[in-house]
């Protein structure tokens, strides 16, 4: 793990299951703040938008995905994939974080297993 504050990504059912597993995927404050406003989160109170399940997330939170919520993830991911095909920074970034959720959503559906994001 690294120290940017955000979430990590962990494939198991249980938060005390992830406590010594090494594989996650960090989404970092700095992106997620960025994301939200790209898309415009929380402007539109009571709409909900297509990204809102990732970007709604508590930083500090912790958050167990159930299996539909996890092929929501791929399919929230595939479409920041294809939206931000930018060559800014961010762009990158964001790109990069999505695509490795989607292996990490992927490999545990395969598994059997869900995912929990833990926050800082």
């Amino acid at each position: 793990m690294d120290n940017d504050v955000g979430l990590d990504f962990f494939i198991g059912n249980t938060i005390k299951e992830t406590q010594y597993l090494e594989e996650s995927v960090k989404f970092n404050e700095e992106l997620q703040g960025y994301l939200q406003i790209k898309e415009e989160y929380g402007k539109r109170y009571r709409e909900k938008g297509p990204f809102d399940l990732l970007i709604g997330l508590d930083q500090y939170g912790d958050k167990i995905f159930s299996t539909q919520e996890i092929n929501q993830l791929v399919n929230i991911c595939e479409g920041i994939v294809i939206k931000y095909k930018t060559n800014d920074l961010y762009g990158q970034k964001i790109k990069q974080f999505a695509e490795k959720l989607i292996e990490l959503c992927k490999e545990a559906l395969l598994k059997n297993k869900l995912i929990v994001a833990i926050g800082d």
